[in-house]
């Protein structure tokens, strides 16, 4: 798999989402009295349900105190494992993973054994944590760095790939399925969770018995998942402590770290419980780690809207003459209503899709948000779903199926769902911190946002955490004590986890910088084709060396339609012949 390959099928797998602020010595002569211990701020908290754990409240500045408390909270047996490494099969990974050639590159995996509960590490029986690497030979690499792809609750196998590009060649990259996902011991309440996503009713219907299906859906998805035995101990705070003896086993006593989106948040909380365990952390595309999950959750209808209209829009009509979805922005967002209004009045049946809704649409062009290289898939759809509804309206059945063909071509992986993730990300978001409960406030939010910011706004309705009974559980507020330098990367636009968001997770890490890619929108910008970053990234990666200041990069544009197909094509001819 060449470089160039490997960063694309990078950015399509995560399309379908400073100063170190040390310790003063103070030193006395030998007459002096001795100084008062320094006494620490009190560790702010996120909104939960009761005090910080012993874990939590721990933060171990130094190495030799954070061993003492590793060995104290960890059988001997558990952290004296080492990694039995073996090929990687398919079987760990999705159908799409395979597809896009992670296995190419012989990657290795092996399961380490975690406590159930780090609350009582030597009751029940242990889990599995999936942990990924390229195969080397040779002397192995000095750094070792984790990483995470979001959700939460991603799997990550795959981005052990990472280790094929750039500065990430030099070091070891370990991918990590972590608690309740993937290869590593999951959560059995996907398909359920998934199942009452689909049956959800149109969005901006507001119709009592809408609004009361959407209410009794949202409750099933909360029932499904919280009836897993596994459910109570699938949280952020477990996740933290699985790395931790995830690095032990490795054999390292810090870790670098890489995490996009949901694994900014993880990444954070790793370091606020074990700053003496901090290498070089790299953050992008940032959750606001300074508040609840609700409460992060509250950008993303203006931050999807934004990315539709301001990126997508003038991008496709610059292209009308090829799509024909309007000569302006606004003529394309009438487009996409008249669309969704014909879809409304009868859902088209897609091959290898289904039943195309309202619903569905809007899922699918969110989705497409996520990267600029899903643009040109998500013009194709709305043209084919376009000529579809005028074909159907012309009672011309033929041009019916060969309209609904071409969109079946480019709305398959967009509206593909991964139950392991949905399951996974509910139970991690609706557990770690605490959310409004009832449904009224619910049917309130989707109204105040859906007029607002009707793309994804309406169907903030949709809470099954307004139904969860959470573990008594609170985690830390991130406050950067204690921490070396680290960078925080974002693009202006991100739909995903919004600017806005990553600004407050940047002011609450001091030792921070950030690396702000303007006039972009792509969630994940690192080693997806933007030199600016990569340099900046790959030198702190390399050295440990941050920038001095926060740093500005100017986006790559979203490329003109067929660019990948040409890419593509350039790719084949540059193989050798075989033979």
């Amino acid at each position: 798999m060449t470089q160039q390959r490997a960063r694309r099928s990078l950015a399509a797998l995560a399309a379908t989402t400073t100063a170190a602020l040390a310790g003063t010595l103070l030193l006395a002569g030998p007459a002096a009295a001795a100084p008062a211990p320094p006494t620490a701020p009190p560790t702010a908290t996120l909104p939960g349900s009761g005090q910080l754990s012993a874990l939590a409240s721990a933060r171990p500045a130094t190495l030799e105190v954070a061993q003492a408390q590793f060995e104290e909270r960890t059988p001997a047996a558990l952290r004296e494992q080492r990694p039995a490494w073996a090929p990687c099969t398919a079987e760990q990974f999705s159908p799409q993973e395979v597809q896009f050639g992670v296995l190419e590159l012989g990657l290795e995996c092996a399961l380490v054994s975690v406590p159930r509960d780090w609350g009582d590490p030597a009751a029940g029986e242990p889990l599995s944590i999936a942990i990924s690497r390229l195969h080397r030979e040779g002397p192995r690499p000095e750094r070792t760095v984790l990483t995470n792809p979001g959700g939460p609750g991603g799997a990550g196998l795959s981005m052990a790939v990472y280790g094929t590009i750039g500065a990430l060649t030099g070091v070891e990259v370990v991918g990590v399925d972590v608690r309740g996902t993937g290869a590593s011991t999951a959560l059995e309440c996907g398909d359920e969770v998934v199942a009452a996503t689909l049956a959800l009713p149109d969005p901006r219907d507001r119709s009592d018995a809408a609004l009361d299906r959407t209410a009794e859906l949202a409750s099933q998805a909360a029932r499904a998942c919280q009836q897993d035995p596994l459910a109570p101990v699938v949280t952020t705070e477990q996740t933290v402590a699985d790395l931790d003896l995830v690095r032990a086993v490795l054999e390292r006593d810090t870790i670098d770290w890489f995490g996009v989106s949901g694994g900014t948040w993880l990444g954070a909380q790793y370091a606020t419980y074990f700053p003496a365990r901090v290498g070089r952390f790299v953050l992008d595309s940032n959750v606001d780690v300074t508040a609840a999950w609700q409460q992060a959750f509250e950008y993303q209808p203006m931050a999807f809207q934004r990315r539709f209209d301001e990126d997508f829009r003038p991008w496709a009509a610059r292209w009308n003459w090829l799509f024909r979805l309007g000569a302006d922005p606004a003529a394309v967002t009438r487009t996409y209503e008249e669309v969704r209004a014909g879809l409304a009045v009868e859902p088209l049946q897609v091959p290898g899709v289904g039943a195309v809704t309202p619903k569905l649409l809007d899922d699918v062009t969110a989705s497409s948000m996520y990267s600029k290289l899903a643009f040109e898939d998500l013009a194709w759809s709305m043209l084919s779903l376009r000529v579809a509804l005028l074909a159907r309206s012309a009672g011309d059945l033929l041009g019916v199926q060969r309209a609904t063909e071409q969109a079946g071509e480019a709305m398959r992986v967009a509206s593909r769902s991964d139950e392991t993730l949905a399951a996974t990300f509910q139970t991690i978001t609706c557990n770690d911190t605490a959310w409004t409960r009832g449904q009224r406030a619910w049917d309130e939010a989707g109204d105040r946002y859906g007029q607002r910011f009707p793309l994804v706004g309406w169907s903030v309705t949709s809470q099954p955490c307004a139904y969860y009974d959470r573990p008594e559980l609170t985690l830390p507020r991130p406050d950067g004590r204690d921490l070396p330098p680290l960078l925080v990367l974002q693009s202006t636009h991100d739909p995903a986890t919004a600017y806005e968001g990553a600004l407050r997770t940047a002011a609450a890490l001091p030792s921070s910088r950030t690396v702000t890619v303007v006039d972009e929108g792509d969630h994940g910008v690192y080693l997806t084709g933007n030199a600016c970053v990569d340099e900046v990234v790959d030198a702190f990666l390399l050295t440990g060396a941050a920038p001095e200041g926060d740093v500005t990069c100017e986006g790559t544009g979203v490329p003109a339609p067929g660019t990948q197909l040409l890419d593509g094509l350039l790719e084949l001819l540059r193989r050798p012949a075989a033979g």
